[in-house]
C-alpha cells in the first residue's frame, strides 16, 4: 500500500495536434516535461521537478474514456469534442484556450442547391451517406434536426447498427478513421468533421460548410472519484492553478505592445 509521500497523480496527455500547444502551456506554467516532444517515440513522460505525477501519452479521442474509468487515470487533457463524443464520466475543470476547432457539416462546393441540412435531406434522390469520426455527435445532431423523425443507421467496418430495429433509415453515418475531407463524392455525400477557423483543409478539398454543429477547445478533465480523495483533489487544484498562471502569461504576452 502506498504511503502519502509515495502517492502519484495519474495524468494522460494528448499526442498529435494538441501536443505542441500543451507543451508550450506547461512551460509557461513552470513545468518541464521530459519525453513529451513531438519527435519522441515513447508514450511515457515525467515532469523534471515534480515526481508526484505518473504521466502517459495517448490519443485525445481515448483520453476521456480512460480518465472516466475507475482507477485508470485521475486527470487528462483532451478536446471538449471528445468529451462529448465519448459521453465519458469526467468533470471538465479548466478550459485551456487552445486547440479551437468547429465541428461542421460539409458537402462538395459545386452543389449550389445544397446549403443547409434540410436541403441535403430534401433534395436527395437516394439514401444519404455521411462520413464522420463523430458518430454520437452526428447522430444526436440528426435526431435534433429532424425532431426524432430520422434515426441514422451507423456503419463501421465491423458492424451495421440501426437504432430503430428494422426501420430503414435514409441516412447512414459511416465511421471515418481520418482523411474525412477526401471521402466525397465517391465514398460519401457529406461529412461531419472538425475544422479550424480558416477552413483551409475543407477548401483545399473542394468542400463547403453548410452547418456548424459545435465549437470546441482543449480542456483539463478529472475523474470524479479522484476529486473525492483529499490528496488527489489538492494536487489537482495545485495543477489547475499553475496552468491558470501559464494561461495568464500567454494572454499577457499576446497583448499589443508586449515586448
Amino acid at each position: 500500500m502506498q504511503t502519502e509521500s509515495q502517492r502519484t497523480l495519474k495524468l494522460l496527455l494528448p499526442k498529435g495536434s494538441l501536443q505542441g500547444d500543451t507543451l508550450e502551456m506547461f512551460q509557461r506554467a513552470g513545468y518541464e516535461p521530459n519525453g513529451y516532444n513531438e519527435t519522441d517515440r515513447s508514450y511515457r513522460a515525467t515532469f523534471r521537478d515534480d515526481n508526484e505525477f505518473q504521466i502517459k501519452i495517448s490519443r485525445p479521442q481515448e483520453i476521456p474514456v480512460y480518465v472516466g474509468m475507475d482507477d485508470f487515470y485521475d486527470v487528462g487533457i483532451t478536446g471538449q469534442d471528445w468529451v462529448e463524443e465519448t459521453d465519458a464520466d469526467v468533470e471538465e475543470i479548466l478550459p485551456l484556450e487552445y486547440g479551437h476547432i468547429d465541428i461542421i457539416l460539409a458537402v462538395r462546393e459545386e452543389q449550389d442547391d445544397i446549403n443547409t441540412f434540410e436541403d441535403l435531406v430534401n433534395l436527395a434522390d437516394r439514401d444519404i451517406r455521411i462520413s464522420t469520426e463523430y458518430l454520437n455527435i452526428a447522430e444526436k445532431y440528426i435526431l435534433e434536426k429532424t425532431e426524432n423523425r430520422i434515426a441514422p443507421a451507423i456503419l463501421t467496418p465491423w458492424k451495421r447498427l440501426n437504432t430503430r430495429g428494422t426501420y430503414h433509415s435514409p441516412i447512414t453515418l459511416m465511421l471515418s478513421f481520418g482523411a474525412t475531407e477526401g471521402k466525397p463524392p465517391e465514398e460519401a455525400d457529406a461529412i461531419i468533421d472538425n475544422s479550424t477557423a480558416s477552413r483551409r483543409t475543407i477548401k483545399a478539398n473542394a468542400l463547403k460548410e453548410i452547418e456548424l454543429l459545435r465549437e470546441s477547445e482543449s480542456t483539463l478533465i478529472a475523474n470524479p472519484k479522484a476529486l473525492t480523495d483529499s490528496w488527489k483533489r489538492e494536487k489537482i487544484e495545485e495543477f489547475k492553478q499553475n496552468l491558470q498562471k501559464g494561461l495568464r502569461r500567454r494572454r499577457s504576452q499576446s497583448l499589443p505592445g508586449h515586448i
